[in-house]
């Protein structure tokens, strides 16, 4: 894991409680990678369509990493919307080619 830099070091781990703390957290992500402070590196989704024109969730769950430009640690946000999510540390970015296609029965 990376050593948090005094360019990312104030980004809380915890808990999202609901899509609406989601939101806050991606703006507040958002804000950085636009300081050039992060760079968005995995989507789930654009964030500009985390809610859609009738106010509802893009999708059930939703996932993005972000990268410090200063120091390399990678953010992952996740959430499901029925049961919350997180913002944690990440070892890598996720790569979906990572994970095997499961045979269908």
């Amino acid at each position: 894991m990376s050593k948090r830099c005094q360019q990312c070091k104030m980004i809380p781990i915890v808990q999202i409680h609901n899509p609406a703390e989601y939101v806050m957290c991606m703006d507040s992500f958002m804000g950085m990678v636009a300081k050039g402070d992060m760079e968005m590196v995995y989507a789930t989704c654009p964030p500009d369509s985390i809610i859609d024109e009738q106010g509802r969730f893009y999708a059930r769950k939703l996932f993005h990493q972000f990268r410090c430009t200063g120091c390399g640690t990678i953010y992952g946000m996740y959430v499901d919307a029925t049961q919350g999510g997180e913002i944690k540390i990440n070892d890598k970015v996720f790569d979906p080619n990572d994970y095997d296609e499961k045979a269908e029965s």
